[in-house]
Order: structure tokens, then C-alpha cells, then sequence
């Protein structure tokens, strides 16, 4: 049983960190031998994707990974607002100053150089979101980012080297306290995708 979970674990990652694009096949053949896993084993991991709306299941076909629909974009758009409100208002009132500076190591210097500019956007939303030591947050946070990280696969690399100014803004007002100009610079970087 905890193989599957090792499958489906390392394939949920690997959709998130947008290895595997919106529209792509996955074929349980694929999974065996990637995982060297069985038939049953590689087909759980993939159902309970599909169960969890990553993927698609084709019958005899595979399963491919879904793209978003604008309004499921809207709404993940709308609940990221609501859950990053939060992680800001927490991690200024409860995160050490030294762990609010740690979120300038998660800026990239130069984002054209960078193979995976969305994993890299990601893992600086969930190490903030992380200073809120909430598992439950941080829990619903890695898997709304891991959906959005389908949608910023279609956003120009202009706009991607742009989040990086967003987050500098961000982490400079956490570590002054200043959670409203945090707020604002957040609301900024998400309404800009």
C-alpha cells in the first residue's frame, strides 16, 4: 500500500512542478516502468488523480493531465486571494524576523535562467505560506498552488521575470510588518496572471 502512495505522491509532484503540461497522455505503461511498479499499483496512483481532477482517464487510451478552465482559473484566482490574505496577516504577526528575511533566498536573481520559473513561483508561495506553521494551510495551499501551476505554464516569460519584483515587494513590507502594502503587493502579484 505504500508504494501507491509513493506513486501518487512523486505524479502529484511532478504535474505541480509542471513536468507533466496540461493535454499531455500519461500511460499506465509509463508508470510502471518509470517507478518499476505493477499494472495495479501505477493504475491506483493514476485514478485517485483523476479522482482528485489532475487527470483524465481515457479507457484503453491513458490519462491526460486537465487543463483548467477560465473559470476554474477565476476560482482558484479568488481562493488564493482569501488563503494568502491570511498566510500575510499570520506571518506578520507571528513569524520571527529571521525567518521573514529566509523569504528573500526563495527570489530568483534572474528568472530567464531558470528552467521551471513556475515551480520556482510556487515554492516561494508555499515557503511563506509555510512560516505560518499551519499544516492545514500550508496543506491547502500546496495543492491550490500545485492546480495553478497548470495556468502560469501559458503566462509570457516577460510576465514570469515580473513575479520576481512582486515578491521582493512582498517579503520588504512582511519584514517592515507592514501586512496592508504586503496585502497590496500580493493582490498585485496574483491579478497580474
Amino acid at each position: 500500500m505504500r508504494r501507491i502512495e509513493d506513486v501518487y505522491d512523486d505524479l502529484k509532484e511532478r504535474i505541480f512542478q509542471a513536468e507533466f503540461k496540461p493535454n499531455q497522455m500519461i500511460t499506465e505503461r509509463m508508470i510502471c516502468d518509470r517507478y518499476e511498479v505493477s499494472r495495479v499499483t501505477a493504475g491506483e496512483a493514476l485514478h485517485r488523480l483523476c479522482h482528485e481532477g489532475h487527470l483524465v482517464s481515457y479507457p484503453r487510451t491513458g490519462y491526460m493531465v486537465r487543463a483548467l478552465t477560465p473559470q476554474e482559473m477565476a476560482q482558484i484566482k479568488r481562493l488564493r486571494i482569501c488563503l494568502e490574505t491570511l498566510v500575510v496577516n499570520v506571518i506578520c504577526e507571528e513569524a520571527g524576523d529571521e525567518e521573514l528575511r529566509s523569504l528573500y533566498g526563495f527570489i530568483i536573481d534572474d528568472p530567464m535562467a531558470v528552467e521551471n520559473i513556475s515551480a520556482a513561483n510556487r515554492r516561494f508561495h508555499v515557503e511563506m505560506t509555510r512560516l505560518t506553521g499551519d499544516p492545514y494551510l500550508i496543506s491547502a495551499m500546496e495543492n491550490l498552488l500545485g492546480s495553478a501551476s497548470r495556468v502560469e505554464q501559458y503566462v509570457s516569460p516577460e510576465k514570469l521575470a515580473s513575479w520576481q519584483d512582486y515578491h521582493k515587494g512582498i517579503v520588504d513590507a512582511l519584514c517592515r510588518r507592514d501586512s496592508e502594502q504586503a496585502r497590496l503587493r500580493l493582490m498585485e502579484d496574483i491579478n497580474q496572471r
